[in-house]
């Protein structure tokens, strides 16, 4: 009887070419056996062979294994086995069930397949664009369900060719030397997926090559035209990034596009190198498998390379590189000439990924259309991130990153729950013991559409994890009871006749921190959080908040002041009423009137001076002895930024989130903080810091009026004075209560100049900084903290 060893390998190993890996590894070292797939269980094998073999085997599978697998646990056994394998192979998959995903996330196309598509002398893959591998092409936005095998893909419509020269399809998957060895989504010329271009009548142009459609296409393009392009995870449109009417064209089409950035799509990183910075950490993300769109940072101010419309009043700008084939084809065409690629939908709709849906949405935006005909089984936005020196901050965490998931640092000992995520940039998550899979970017959940988009992905994330009805423990949510996706916890919570647990919004962007920087489950940190709105616990609308936190529990130890927002969610939208709201506030009547006369700051209301009156009237009416009714409050820092914003003339009208915060950083990032001096009183009230804003917007006025400092110098010294007053506090609280571990989460902290602030505010005076970096600090993090705060309500 011969030596049998089963091994057990978990961790990202399906959809990476680790099988045909493990077949040439096993096949070097002697051994005998086979490997199958097993679900979300991860790979099996059964080994026979000698000791010194099977050594050699296992001490080179960490060392050479493909670089996108990921090896969570490697398990060795003996057993006992009456089978004598006379060869290696790789045997039909089984449908294991364990705790993780073995799927990777989509995977750029790599350097050996775009080799493959430009050599005329392999006619099946030449200028084809779903030309994939084992190691590259689609994978999440494509499997329907586990094992990772073509049955169950979008691509098992699309049987292997047994004709193509000169090798088909069907000897190429067979053949243990060819790198597209059991790879499962690959095609070529004969017998996979193909583009069409259409008119926006829907009429299909006849083209009788690929090479003349993509000729026809970059022809339209060139000419100013605005291509729909569908892709890996949906559908884009595509123009000339160089051209301002081509801009203006898309802006107008799209509709409340007014101001809101572009992403560029650039052929290679040599073209911008002049214009912007990039780092060595930001060039290998650019670079690597998962190809995201990162914001850079411009050395000048403009540039012939791109329209100044792409990204109004912004120090920075996002781009990605080529990372299917039908990106590098195009360019092939187009050549040396930035390209715009945003999302092809409309505001606050996801993106439609069926042919008949995308002419439907997109026939008044695009003047063509180049589509596929292959399935997308899951819509997949492109990841967006800025970096912070060596930390990464993930804005939209979606293609090439989706399904990885979040580990614990602490053990959970149920099989499963579902959180819903806040309402705005969500995404929703799922909890399987000790991991976190977080979903792909949704959305804004406000309409139907994107409800019923993240139930889809929720379920979809649940079906992969293989996790029954009666394994979903209970349901996490936001704390705001009108929130849609509130009442989605609450509609799954009756469906599963289990419990709803509503978290509130600042403590689940502090939970995911805390569990992103591997805090244990008996410690507490300080954790800052700054944003836009939450519903706070008191029935106000939190955004500027410290507090002190442990897993089970929180503390609101400071904030900043309330201040009233005269007429709700238009403060939002129009920065000038929010600062009347603050100048009532602050000011005696007569005093306010004043400034809002010295300031014209009717000018900025949507009905001018008809408006102030009434907010003024409004105000007077509720308010009586300083108590507000009718009116929210708010601690937002968001807010004050807008305020700042406005009052620095970066921008007076919100055309997308977080836009005035966005203008005045690019405003702040030209200017010198020591030339203008600015102040925050501090006061404890109730036991509480309260930090005043009041005093920061009376010397802002002030300065503005006085016309001595410079607007940007103000917005710098802005910047340097919140992230310092707000780190001070945190200081003060941390040491009074002997805890030495303060973090930084919320939107806000995208803000490269004020987490700056913060960060080395606390690193100076020796306490440990905790910040984000594998999780979005914004409302996109927010549903992985709301399990974790499900979790320990759960179990108490």
């Amino acid at each position: 009887m011969k030596h049998t060893y089963k091994v057990d390998i978990s961790g990202i190993v399906q959809g990476v070419g680790f099988r045909p890996f493990l077949y040439n590894l096993a096949r070097k070292f002697g051994l005998k056996g086979q490997v199958v797939n097993r679900g979300n269980a991860g790979v099996r094998l059964n080994l026979q062979g000698d000791q010194e073999g099977l050594k050699a085997f296992l001490g080179s599978i960490e060392k050479y294994k493909p670089t996108i697998a990921y090896i969570e646990k490697l398990n060795v056994e003996e057993v006992e086995s009456d089978k004598i394998y006379t060869d290696f192979t790789i045997g039909k998959s089984e449908e294991g069930r364990g705790i993780s995903l073995t799927l990777p996330p989509d995977i750029a196309i790599c350097e050996n397949c775009i080799k493959d598509m430009r050599n005329q002398k392999l006619p099946k893959y030449f200028n084809y664009p779903f030309i994939a591998c084992a190691v590259c092409g689609p994978r999440y936005t494509t499997v329907k369900s586990l094992p990772y095998d073509r049955e169950r893909t979008s691509m098992s419509k699309f049987p292997f060719c047994k004709t193509a020269k000169p090798e088909s399809c069907i000897k190429e998957y067979s053949n243990f030397n060819n790198r597209r060895f059991h790879a499962q989504t690959f095609a070529c010329k004969i017998c996979g997926p193909s583009y069409q271009l259409h008119y926006n009548s829907h009429e299909q142009m006849q083209v009788n090559s690929i090479e003349k459609l993509l000729e026809k296409s970059a022809k339209l393009i060139k000419e100013g035209q605005i291509l729909a392009v569908k892709g890996i995870g949906g559908v884009h449109l595509v123009c000339l990034a160089e051209e301002d009417d081509v801009i203006l064209k898309l802006r107008k089409r799209k509709g409340k596009r007014k101001n809101k950035p572009f992403a560029i799509m650039i052929p290679n990183l040599d073209m911008i190198q002049e214009y912007f910075e990039i780092s060595d950490h930001e060039r290998d993300i650019l670079t690597s498998f998962r190809k995201p769109i990162i914001l850079l940072e411009r050395k000048k101010r403009e540039s012939s390379l791109l329209s100044k419309l792409i990204a109004p009043g912004l120090n920075n700008v996002g781009f990605m590189l080529p990372y299917s084939g039908i990106h590098y084809l195009l360019f092939d065409y187009l050549k040396q000439q930035p390209l715009v690629y945003t999302s092809g939908n409309k505001s606050s709709v996801p993106m439609s990924i069926e042919n008949n849906e995308i002419f439907k949405h997109l026939e008044h935006l695009a003047d063509a259309f180049l589509l596929h005909d292959r399935p997308i089984h899951q819509r997949a936005d492109d990841s967006v991130l800025r970096v912070h020196d060596d930390k990464i901050k993930l804005i939209r965490r979606s293609r090439g990153y989706v399904p990885e998931y979040i580990p614990l640092s602490f053990d959970v000992d149920i099989p499963g729950a579902i959180a819903t995520g806040p309402e705005l940039s969500v995404t929703g998550a799922l909890l399987r013991r000790n991991r976190i899979f977080p979903t792909q970017h949704i959305g804004h959940v406000i309409n139907l559409e994107t409800h019923d988009f993240l139930q889809n992905a929720l379920f979809h994330v649940k079906n992969l994890l293989q996790i029954k009805d009666n394994e979903i423990m209970y349901i996490a949510c936001d704390a705001h009871p009108t929130f849609t996706t509130t009442k989605l916890a609450k509609d799954l919570a009756s469906r599963f006749g289990i419990k709803y647990y509503p978290i509130q919004h600042h403590y689940a962007h502090i939970l995911s921190l805390m569990a992103e920087n591997k805090i244990n489950i008996d410690e507490r940190i300080i954790g800052i959080c700054t944003d836009g709105v939450g519903y706070g616990l008191d029935g106000n609308i939190w955004g500027g908040e410290i507090l002190s936190c442990s897993y089970h529990e929180f503390s609101r130890e400071a904030h900043l002041k309330y201040q009233p927002m005269i007429g709700g969610d238009r403060c939002t939208k129009f920065p000038a009423r929010m600062l009347a709201s603050i100048i009532l506030n602050t000011y005696p009547l007569k005093e306010a009137k004043s400034l809002f006369n010295q300031l014209n700051l009717s000018n900025d209301l949507e009905y001018n001076s008809k408006e102030l009156i009434a907010l003024i009237s409004q105000y007077e009416k509720s308010t009586t002895s300083k108590e507000y009714q009718n009116i929210p409050l708010t601690s937002s820092t968001g807010r004050i930024f807008d305020t700042v914003s406005y009052l620095l003339n970066a921008c007076n009208l919100k055309t997308y989130q977080g836009e005035p915060a966005m203008r005045l950083e690019g405003l702040a990032s030209r200017g010198n903080p020591r030339k203008s001096e600015l102040s925050i009183k501090v006061n404890k009230i109730n036991g509480k810091y309260i930090l005043d804003s009041s005093t920061l917007i009376s010397d802002i006025i002030e300065l503005v009026l006085e016309k001595n400092d410079i607007p940007k110098d103000i917005a710098a010294a802005f910047h340097i004075e919140l992230g310092k007053t707000l780190a001070n506090v945190a200081l003060k609280i941390a040491k009074s209560k002997n805890i030495n571990k303060i973090g930084l989460t919320g939107g806000v902290s995208y803000n490269k100049l004020f987490s700056q602030q913060v960060k080395d505010t606390i690193l100076k005076e020796g306490y440990e900084f905790l910040e984000h970096n594998i999780i979005p600090p914004g409302d996109a993090g927010i549903s992985i903290g709301q399990l974790i705060g499900g979790y320990f309500k759960h179990i108490h």
